[in-house]
């Protein structure tokens, strides 16, 4: 393995002047020409920060005016709340903590804002991309976030749902897979699983699949919430799961690796996969909040992400008050253009070659529904 150093990058430089007008608790501070904002927590002479970014959706904080204590704030997108004086969120309680970035301080230099930025894992043990023959890499679209690689001699299968509703009758396939989409999946050298929402576990799908080829090489992350939490409840009889580490290259063969990656937002649970094929990378995204915690190889042949909101009724089963059918109607429309920037602002940072959106294709009620079908 070759050995890659740890790098600092220098995210804020503060002047004596400007760190000594560094008021008692909590400072809002931008770097003017990155346009970068960070949250300074003043405690006598100790010194807490962290990026103005929320870590659940990537909102921004602003002064939280029902804290009498001054150290907390709150997101402008979900009113998450953040005790910048531990960097523990406090609303939700027990979920995550906030990235805490490194604080320096000299005399003559003011107050230096650090981030130590680990050696990315896809760069151990690199390879250079090699020449391609016509037809030696052939991806193929089944339906919503279900994509079949053939990747020379192997076929590899992303998040295999076909058939069958996800969240309780909420979401349906909006394309039908292709007629011989078991075949497909029984062929294959390997699937990726990337979570257990329903929409990409199918135990529908697997169940079918399990009856043909039960000993299906199956990959998923190691995760703090299982993939398959409940396999032995779901009557699925698959005999060959794999969980494997984050962030460590899994050889299939001479010419194909895969490097499964956690979430940012949610590593409990996310996760997305990098796989490689003579030096050419595919990086699928899947539904990461923030994958990999936002560091993402540049320039890859192929990206593909979700471009679709998540699965979660917030505030669409609120009733009342201000949730009138208008008010719902613009906080979607918000909520999408929020997270059409935030995949294009994505895709033009990391440059990939080609760029896939795939993932939201679904619809919400199936045709049969009006007759009552189950």
């Amino acid at each position: 393995m070759s050995s890659i150093e740890q790098t600092t990058e220098i995210l804020l430089c503060l002047s004596p002047a400007e760190a000594a007008n560094l008021k008692e608790g909590i400072n809002f501070v931008r770097n003017k020409s990155t346009g970068k904002d960070y949250i300074l927590f003043k405690n006598k002479s100790r010194l807490k920060a962290c990026k103005n970014m929320c870590k659940h959706q990537g909102g921004l904080f602003i002064k939280d005016i029902e804290d009498l204590n001054g150290r907390s704030v709150k997101c402008t997108k979900h009113n998450w709340k953040l005790d910048v004086s531990s960097m523990k969120y406090i609303n939700p309680p027990g979920s995550f903590c906030q990235d805490e970035l490194v604080v320096e301080k000299d005399e003559e230099n003011g107050v230096l804002l650090l981030e130590l930025n680990p050696p990315n894992p896809w760069d151990s043990e690199p390879r250079s991309p090699e020449d391609l023959a016509f037809g030696e890499v052939q991806i193929t679209y089944l339906t919503h976030a279900c994509m079949d690689l053939k990747l020379g001699d192997k076929r590899m299968v992303f998040d295999p749902r076909l058939i069958g509703p996800a969240f309780a009758r909420g979401w349906w396939l909006l394309h039908e897979p292709p007629s011989d989409w078991l075949e497909r999946l029984s062929l294959a050298d390997l699937i990726y699983i990337s979570h257990m929402h329903s929409d990409h576990l199918s135990y529908p799908t697997l169940k079918k699949l399990a009856e043909r080829r039960p000993d299906v090489p199956i990959y998923v992350g190691n995760t703090e919430r299982p993939v398959f939490w409940n396999l032995n409840q779901s009557g699925v009889q698959l005999t060959n799961i794999n969980v494997v580490p984050f962030g460590i290259w899994q050889q299939v063969d001479k010419n194909l690796r895969f490097m499964i990656l956690m979430d940012g937002v949610h590593p409990e649970m996310d996760t997305c996969i990098i796989v490689e094929y003579k030096g050419h990378k595919i990086l699928n995204t899947v539904d990461c909040t923030r994958p990999n915690g936002g560091r993402l190889p540049m320039k890859v042949a192929l990206m593909m992400s979700d471009f679709a909101g998540g699965a979660s009724g917030f505030p669409m089963t609120f009733s009342g008050g201000k949730f009138t059918e208008e008010w719902k109607a613009q906080f979607i429309k918000t909520e999408r253009k929020k997270l059409l920037n935030y995949k294009a602002r994505l895709v033009k940072d990391l440059q990939p070659r080609i760029y896939c959106p795939f993932a939201g294709y679904f619809v919400e009620s199936h045709p049969a529904d009006k007759y009552g079908w189950i």
